[in-house]
């Protein structure tokens, strides 16, 4: 019993890292793996406004679902000087259409 209560956080451990490598073989890849589904295809990318030592750019990918639902997956990238930092989101067709009305408001504005 002392063995298992010594070793429980590499049980822990073991067990996520494996859940994380069972998603990627699941979905084919790392980035797939992050956005809980197929990479359809990459429909483009944005590069934001650069500041000091920092980029940042947005990269937009149509995933894999059926065929009623579509999904979007949003890539937020950050790149520093020792740094790199990406961020997925994925959103439901209404939400992307949400998304697109936002943007399209705020440019209006």
């Amino acid at each position: 019993m002392a063995w298992l209560t010594e070793n429980l956080f590499w049980f822990f451990f073991l067990g996520i890292v494996g859940y994380f490598i069972f998603r990627m073989v699941r979905y084919g890849g790392f980035k797939s793996a992050m956005f809980g589904a197929k990479i359809e295809k990459t429909l483009g990318e944005v590069e934001g406004q650069r500041q000091a030592l920092l980029s940042s750019r947005l990269k937009v990918h149509l995933l894999e679902g059926g065929p009623s639902e579509k999904a979007v997956g949003i890539e937020l990238v950050a790149k520093g000087v020792a740094s790199y930092q990406m961020m997925p989101i994925t959103l439901s067709a209404a939400e992307a259409k949400r998304l697109v009305s936002l943007l399209q408001s705020a440019i209006a504005s």
